[in-house]
């Protein structure tokens, strides 16, 4: 049994903890987020994929400016980034808590005589970057050891939402997140059986589409097929595929769409790509789908940002099922460390 496949399998395990972390740590969570005027989150290849969720969900939710940034980005650009920095609070992930270009970019930062807080999410204890902030949060238990992070990638997903619904007193979202605690390991088997049947199917690309907070745990989702069963792979919001991205969608193309309110417009998304005879699988917390479209439905109404949970499963097992099919490593994919050092 692969230890990505394990890994995923304890997703839901590890959930539980990482919620009663969070309700253990939440003195010292809740004065970070006080008067805070601006935020960002900072990270490199998935991390950064989940900052972009967790500036969107934190913006919509609480009005403040929240900005994802690319870790490596600013580390080459330091000092025409500094103003952006100065006087912000800066939230940065990273499963290893020593990743190269993000120690290096606050290094570099303070160097030039940026001033700004710092607060970590890090799946290990002990690590360089706990050492920059004033504030880390550690999950060791969900730290991934495979190369491609799943189990992680989900509670650092799961922590920030959990953490933005308490901070603003949405009761609403945390009866969903702890629903989720619930209900995961059932949809998971359920994701299972339908990763088997579209792992066999001879599509050789992915598109994920997804909108608003679930953005950039989409873009992960997407990130999953190149590295898990390492075929090409694409992110776009809902709409926007139809602005170029449309052209490249055909009958070797397996397309994952993460419907929001199932208004009209996504409907006739589907219905069009469906028409180009893609594989589509529209996933929805209730059946929403239109005829002859295939449809992976949690069972009950979800706000909008628990919608990543299950949608993020459902991406990391077809990507794992359809490495049994290619052929490749998901533990220790060619070329991929677990963590860059440069």
């Amino acid at each position: 049994m692969n230890l990505t496949y394990t890994e995923m399998l304890d997703t839901f395990n590890a959930l539980e903890k990482t919620s009663a972390y969070i309700e253990s740590e939440w003195n010292d969570i809740e004065p970070f987020l006080k008067g805070k005027t601006r935020l960002i989150f900072l990270g490199c290849g998935s991390s950064y994929s989940l900052a972009r969720s967790m500036a969107v969900m934190t913006q919509m939710g609480t009005g403040i400016p929240s900005f994802a940034m690319a870790a490596g980005d600013v580390l080459l650009h330091a000092g025409r980034y500094g103003k952006c920095f100065d006087g912000a609070a800066v939230v940065c992930i990273s499963r290893s808590g020593r990743t190269s270009e993000m120690i290096m970019a606050l290094d570099a930062l303070q160097s030039e005589g940026y001033h700004f807080t710092v607060a970590s999410l890090v799946c290990a204890d002990g690590t360089p970057l706990a050492e920059k902030g004033i504030l880390t949060l550690s999950m060791p238990w969900a730290f991934d050891n495979s190369v491609c992070q799943t189990r992680t990638v989900t509670n650092f997903y799961f922590a920030a939402a959990y953490i933005l619904a308490k901070a603003t007193d949405n009761q609403t979202a945390l009866e969903d997140l702890r629903h989720i605690l619930n209900g995961g390991p059932e949809y998971m088997k359920h994701a299972e059986a339908l990763a088997d049947e579209l792992s066999s199917y001879p599509w050789t690309h992915c598109v994920v589409l997804a909108d608003a907070e679930l953005e950039g745990i989409a873009e992960e989702g997407a990130l999953a097929f190149k590295e898990i069963c390492q075929l090409p792979s694409n992110y776009y919001h809902l709409l926007d595929s139809r602005h170029g991205p449309m052209v490249l969608i055909g009958k070797d193309t397996l397309v994952l769409v993460a419907l929001g309110a199932g208004n009209e417009l996504e409907q006739n998304l589907l219905h069009d790509i469906h028409k180009k005879n893609a594989q589509v699988v529209a996933f929805s917390d209730v059946d929403m789908k239109p005829e002859n479209i295939r449809a992976s439905i949690y069972g009950r109404p979800l706000s909008h940002i628990a919608r990543g949970i299950p949608f993020i499963v459902l991406c990391q097992m077809i990507s794992y099922k359809k490495s049994l099919k290619t052929g490749a490593d998901p533990d220790k994919p060619t070329g991929l460390d677990p963590w860059i050092a440069l």
